[in-house]
């Protein structure tokens, strides 16, 4: 009788660990009903001069009850994540005609436009220098500042001719240099969920997709 006890123990727990929802046949629920069906079944038909040990039953019911608590707990861990993700979904939509600024070292300028971002610094620095080049690799417009406190610098980009742009930054901090990826100030053209799953992704002006967790700082409603 004990080895059927174990068996029933062992499937439980095999069916538990290849779950992915609480479903009535395979979960630790049902297998416990299972359990109990079959441990009736067992008394009901037990040698009256060998009984079983009620002892043993008890911790395997035990057993099955904890596992039935961690699984509820998994599925209520799932529900709370697919919420969480639904409500991501939803206030990511509102970010459509928004700016936001993204980490990067290039982009691509539409006519008329005027570029604006975020160096961070985080850190006092004896000068900051910004240089913009072409896909020539020729520098069209830089801008400098020196003797930097820990405060980000926000610049702006005189008018450049529409095309594609890579921005370098060169901090100098007692006599050494450091390079550090802008913050690019873009707006948001739409919101795309990945079909294969994963993060929101924001279609950027100029840019292409970023994830929604790499924006840095959002700002009110472009005019």
């Amino acid at each position: 009788m004990s080895i059927a006890i174990t068996n029933q123990t062992t499937q439980a727990n095999t069916a538990l660990a290849n779950a992915g929802q609480v479903s009535a046949n395979s979960s630790a629920f049902g297998l416990k009903n299972e359990f109990l069906t079959m441990m009736v079944a067992q008394i009901q038909n037990q040698d009256p001069l060998e009984p079983l040990d009620g002892t043993e039953y008890v911790g395997q019911l035990a057993q099955f009850s904890m596992v039935e608590g961690q699984e509820y707990i998994r599925a209520g861990q799932a529900e709370n994540a697919e919420l969480l993700y639904t409500q991501q979904v939803l206030q990511s939509t509102s970010l459509i005609g928004k700016s936001v600024l993204v980490p990067a070292d290039s982009l691509a300028i539409s006519e008329g436009e005027i570029a604006a971002g975020v160096i961070p610094m985080g850190a006092s620095a004896d000068s900051v220098e910004l240089a913009v080049k072409d896909l020539q690799g020729n520098v069209v417009s830089t801008q400098n500042w020196s003797n930097v406190n820990s405060d980000d610098i926000r610049f702006e980009l005189d008018e450049l001719p529409q095309g594609s742009y890579t921005f370098e930054v060169n901090v100098v901090r007692d006599e050494n240099v450091f390079t550090t990826t802008p913050l690019l100030s873009r707006d948001v053209e739409r919101v795309m969920l990945p079909a294969s799953g994963g993060d929101i992704q924001l279609k950027l002006a100029g840019m292409g997709s970023v994830s929604l967790f790499s924006v840095s700082e959002f700002s009110q409603n472009n005019s």
